[in-house]
């Protein structure tokens, strides 16, 4: 180890070390704050914000996390439960809690991008209301009955606070953290607009007027006024995004709930608990549907982009093959016009034979360009017919072995019971030639070259994914974006048409499949072709 990766390695260290510092110290203080609020036990509150610090903590940075959960935790109730067992039972809850709702959220909910979707955000509800929150309530109250800091009749009342207080702490506190830690990170590269802007300050307008104590209005107009505060809510959902969704119902929560301790509160009840269990209901009632919506909305722009950007492509693609196809007809006819006079030249005297043998690479050359320039256009009918995979990947493997060098690894995988499609079988192995030569192109040096054929079922479509995947150099992003762009190549002058990827495009998209790329640049590409079953 040199000494330069050494001193990298220690400044990691003492940056990850301050990370886990700060992270506890903004726990403790939370937690110091909304123990304030306690009231059926001195552990036990209606609104308890460290739980989504904890899960976005977690979730964003790592396991590591939970070491700052656990101190700042153990802190926190050594102020109100003494005994450091109880305390650190606690801690221990909180931390669990942490860690299984990350867990979970990781692999049943995508990970950082569980708030992306509405079937995420579902998920994440799920996952805290069943799980993660029960875990904490039950160690909590587990432990502060079994230690004499409770007693076994007040079991249930505490643990549903306890509960109530966690759940409404993941769902306030952790979609914002989350969605602004990718913004901090450049996942999401959109700035603070003006809108935006307005709308933070619309929430916080009406948060004051309906929930404050600033303003000296009776219960009865406060309640009539709180119904305002699905405005800026539903608008940062249509307009804006699930960043500034989260973060507008952060401003309207927190208003709420300083209203409620102040006194002044349209959901203040005979207790202060019973205030905020009122108040934990209208947060949690208020943010998820919000958030749903905004996640739906965002998967609707997506799809519609997504559609957008195939259109386009189809009308490139047949603008293009308009003009292809005229250019590559006549074109054949002029070789066809070559081939017969060399034909007839052949029978001529011996020593033109040089010169005819280059003559008629060159036609062959020419021959072949026009062919992929007329199956590009579609000029040539299309002749479907139900192919078994297993057998057209048999012999696609043989074909392969003859043309690649031995310096390339060749893998075929064919699924077992993978299912028949639908295809012009010349066209089929025209496309998975074009992508084994482009694949052998982006590995000079040799690599792995894998086919995988296996059965999917997308939106309750039956179809089949034929996997292309290469060890080569892979693409930039730019390159990605223009791969099935036709006569677009990264390769040298002379080495290449451009029209191998559309062609492999134009035949999954007359299938009736799709076709997708995924590269980095220096770790390799797969390209697949996904292909309804016949």
């Amino acid at each position: 180890m040199t000494l330069a990766s050494a001193d990298l390695r220690a400044g990691r260290l003492w940056v990850r070390t301050g990370e886990i510092v700060l992270a506890a110290l903004c726990y403790y203080a939370l937690a110091r704050a909304s123990l304030l609020f306690a009231s059926v036990n001195a552990s036990a509150t209606p609104i308890w914000p460290p739980t989504g610090l904890a899960i976005a903590l977690v979730l964003v940075r790592g396991n590591v996390m939970l070491a700052a959960v656990f101190a700042g935790a153990l802190a926190a109730n050594l102020a109100t439960t003494p005994q450091v067992l109880t305390a650190g039972a606690i801690a221990f809850g909180n931390s669990a809690e942490a860690f299984v709702a990350a867990l979970l959220i990781r692999r049943w909910a995508d990970g950082e991008r569980v708030f992306h979707s509405t079937l995420g955000i579902l998920r994440f509800a799920l996952i805290v209301i069943a799980v993660a929150a029960p875990v904490s309530a039950t160690i909590g109250v587990t432990a502060l009955v079994a230690t004499g800091f409770a007693v076994w009749g007040q079991f249930l009342p505490i643990w549903s606070t306890w509960w109530l207080g966690d759940l409404a702490g993941a769902i306030l506190i952790a979609p914002a953290l989350v969605l602004w830690a990718r913004t901090v990170r450049g996942r999401d590269t959109r700035a603070i607009s003006w809108n935006a802007a307005a709308t933070y300050a619309a929430a916080a307008v009406i948060g004051l007027i309906a929930f404050s104590p600033l303003t000296p209005l009776p219960i009865g107009q406060r309640s009539a006024l709180s119904f305002l505060a699905i405005l800026p809510l539903m608008w940062s959902a249509l307009r804006l995004g699930l960043r500034d969704t989260a973060t507008t119902a952060l401003i309207m929560s927190s208003l709420a709930i300083w209203g409620v301790v102040a006194g002044a509160s349209p959901f203040l009840q005979a207790t202060l608990n019973d205030s905020l269990v009122l108040l934990v209901a209208f947060i949690v009632a208020a943010t998820l549907p919000s958030l749903a919506l905004a996640a739906e909305r965002r998967e609707a722009q997506a799809a519609l982009d997504q559609t957008r950007q195939e259109l386009a492509q189809s009308q490139k693609l047949e603008a293009l093959g308009q003009l292809t196809g005229g250019v590559a007809h006549d074109f054949n006819n002029v070789l066809m016009a070559i081939a017969g006079g060399l034909r007839a030249l052949d029978r001529l005297e011996d020593e033109r034979a040089k010169t005819m043998q280059t003559l008629a690479q060159s036609l062959e050359r020419g021959t072949g360009l026009s062919k992929q320039l007329l199956s590009f256009a579609r000029r040539e009918p299309m002749h479907f017919e139900t192919i078994d995979l297993k057998q057209a990947m048999n012999s696609v493997e043989a074909m392969l072995a003859q043309s690649l060098p031995q310096t390339i690894a060749l893998e075929v995988r064919v699924g077992s019971g993978v299912w028949p499609v639908r295809v012009d079988r010349s066209q089929f192995d025209a496309a998975i030639l074009n992508l084994a030569l482009n694949a052998r192109d982006a590995m000079p040096d040799g690599g792995s070259l894998r086919l995988q054929v296996e059965n999917v079922v997308s939106d309750g479509q039956r179809g089949v994914a034929i996997a292309v995947t290469d060890s080569g150099v892979g693409m930039s992003a730019d390159a990605l974006a223009r791969a099935f762009e036709p006569f677009f190549t990264t390769k040298k002058a002379g080495a290449g048409t451009g029209l191998g990827l559309a062609q492999v495009y134009s035949f999954a998209k007359h299938s009736g499949g799709s076709a997708a790329i995924e590269s980095e640049p220096g770790a390799g590409t797969t390209v697949t072709i996904t292909l309804p079953r016949a």
